[in-house]
Parts: structure tokens; C-alpha cells; sequence
């Protein structure tokens, strides 16, 4: 069996590889740059940046970086007998972070991240202890990010009651939970 490379797989040149490695060691690098680094013209770098971006190679993420910030991160994985029920219930819930389908003994691995572990806990009582779809849930604490890690976070967190029995806005619970009654600040009208 030949093994493909990564350039193979991602249907990319000498070039692209070159601007995907420098954007990725340093993303603010000015085109300008990154053109005299590959002989090419600053138009044909720009032209090539905007193909990555449209094929998904070069994306750009907002968020906390683990690594730099003392925000509270847990890794969840959860075994469950409905994949698709939980994945939907979770598919726009604001406190996951991110969620990944895997193999194993778990089939599920969601991201959490809060100010503190009490409400991460809470979330992870609500949303997966109490699904009777839900085998089993282990829970690790992240201490220290060896690398750059970027979480994206929903500031719904905040808002998180704590004291209340059920999941939060726009959540995607089965219909018999009550729901979190989160107050929405509307903004006034000048």
C-alpha cells in the first residue's frame, strides 16, 4: 500500500504547502512577505490564500487560546445509545465548545469551558447524567495546553443558572425537560 502525503490528499502544490506552513507559524504575515519568500507576485499569494481559504485549508478561528488564558476546560467524552439524538441536542447548545463523533469505548468527546468546574459539572449532569440515552460519561479536567489550542466561547456561559434543574437557551432538549429562563437584555432604543 503507497501512502499518500498530505499534498496528495489536499490536492496542493509546493507553494500552497509553503503559505499554509508560514500563515500557520504566523498568522498576521503580510502577503508581501510571504510572496518574496515563494517568488511570486503579492496578487498570485492573495489569489492562492483565497483558494485555501474556499477549499477549507486556511481557516480562521476567534476564541481563547488554552494555552495563554485561565479559563476552566473539560473534556467529556460520552457514550451513548443515540448518537444522533445527542448531537442534536448539543448541535447549537452556546457551553459545548466543540464535539467530535469517535470510535472506542466512548462515542462522543465535547470540549466545556466555563469561569469555573462547579458549572461545567452542572452542564455535564444536565445535558449527559440525566439523557437516559447516555451509557456512561467520564469527565478529565484540562491542567496545561502543551500547544496553542483555540476554544471558540459562547458568553451564554455566563449566564448559566447554576440552581436550575434543566439545559439553556436555544437548547435542543427532548421537550419534556424544562428549559433554562434566562433574561435577554434588550437593547434600548435611542
Amino acid at each position: 500500500m503507497i501512502k499518500k502525503t498530505f499534498k496528495e490528499i489536499l490536492n496542493i502544490d509546493d507553494d500552497d504547502y509553503k503559505i499554509i506552513e508560514m500563515i500557520e507559524k504566523d498568522p498576521s504575515i503580510t502577503h508581501s512577505k510571504i510572496a518574496q519568500e515563494i517568488e511570486k507576485s503579492q496578487p498570485a499569494v492573495g489569489a492562492r490564500i483565497i483558494k485555501l481559504e474556499r477549499k477549507h485549508l486556511l481557516t480562521k478561528q476567534v476564541g481563547f487560546n488554552i494555552k495563554e488564558v485561565d479559563i476552566k476546560t473539560a473534556i467529556v467524552f460520552i457514550s451513548t445509545k443515540d448518537v444522533e439524538g445527542v448531537v442534536t441536542k448539543i448541535s447549537n447548545c452556546p457551553f459545548i465548545n466543540h464535539a467530535f463523533k469517535i470510535s472506542g469505548e466512548f462515542n462522543l468527546l465535547c470540549f466545556i469551558a466555563a469561569t469555573d468546574l462547579q458549572t461545567i459539572e452542572k452542564l455535564v449532569d444536565v445535558c449527559f447524567r440525566k439523557d437516559p440515552n447516555v451509557i456512561n460519561v467520564k469527565t478529565n479536567i484540562l491542567i496545561e495546553s502543551v500547544h496553542d489550542f483555540v476554544v471558540p466561547i459562547d458568553f451564554q456561559i455566563e449566564k448559566f443558572d447554576f440552581h436550575s434543574s434543566n439545559c439553556g437557551p436555544e437548547c435542543n432538549m427532548n421537550m419534556n425537560l424544562p428549559k433554562y429562563q434566562f433574561t435577554r437584555v434588550e437593547e434600548e432604543e435611542e
